[in-house]
């Protein structure tokens, strides 16, 4: 694993791209914008599905992913604590004043610490979490419920990845989740061969699961640095 080298004269470079849909289309576009050719091959891994819970009052919401902005209530003029500054874009759209970590969630509770809204903090999240933020920011003091709005579906490949040559080395995947990583390792592939970009060392580390040839990590856990790593990798 490492953050740097590229991989240099790779033939017919694949990029395997397993977010829902639209986040896979989103992220290819600007894939195209900073590397040379390559060919797409979008398998969605999971999909979302909007749990039936009905939120309590809140005055300020805390997002760790932009998908909880999808499932939450309007902001209406409240704060919102964001991981990051695509999560905090969403929120903003949607009436939220929002705030980004730009980061991970140890930055996003580390915002929280150091800023010390008061009133009701809301932790609107999937059904899959990590960091514990609610819990954490319960035993700092806050008082922060723990708002469960969607979960994820898992998919099996399409047929287009059953046809992928993972052992040719010309298959790059970014992952952008350590789940991910989880519902990957259960399709019926080896991806022995294959070259990982990691959003981070946590989703590195997972990776490690699948086999592959290469792992490195992305310079930072967003997209356009998640595309400049992969861009890099098929040089």
């Amino acid at each position: 694993m490492g953050r740097g080298g590229a991989v240099v004269g790779m033939n017919n470079p694949v990029v395997l791209v397993t977010r829902p849909r639209a986040d896979a289309q989103r992220f290819v576009e600007v894939l195209e914008h900073v590397a040379g050719p390559f060919e797409a091959v979008i398998s969605p891994a999971f999909a979302y599905e909007q749990c039936k819970v009905e939120v309590p009052q809140f005055d300020s919401a805390v997002f760790t992913s932009k998908t909880g902005v999808t499932f939450a209530p309007v902001g209406n003029g409240r704060r919102a604590y964001c991981v990051g500054d695509a999560t905090a874009k969403a929120a903003q759209g949607a009436g939220y004043v929002a705030i980004s970590a730009d980061g991970s969630a140890e930055d996003l509770i580390a915002l929280i610490l150091e800023q010390k809204p008061s009133g009701v903090l809301s932790h609107l999240r999937g059904e899959t979490s990590r960091g514990d933020v609610s819990t954490r920011l319960t035993a700092a003091g806050f008082f922060c419920t723990d708002d469960v709005l969607y979960r994820k579906v898992w998919l099996p490949p399409m047929a287009c990845v059953l046809d992928l040559d993972f052992a040719a080395g010309s298959v790059v995947i970014p992952l952008f989740s350590a789940e991910t990583v989880s519902i990957l390792a259960q399709w019926p592939l080896s991806f022995a061969g294959c070259k990982v970009v990691a959003i981070s060392d946590v989703v590195a580390h997972a990776a490690l699961e699948l086999g592959p040839a290469n792992i490195t990590v992305s310079d930072a856990p967003n997209m356009d640095s998640m595309a400049k790593k992969t861009a890099r990798m098929i040089a």
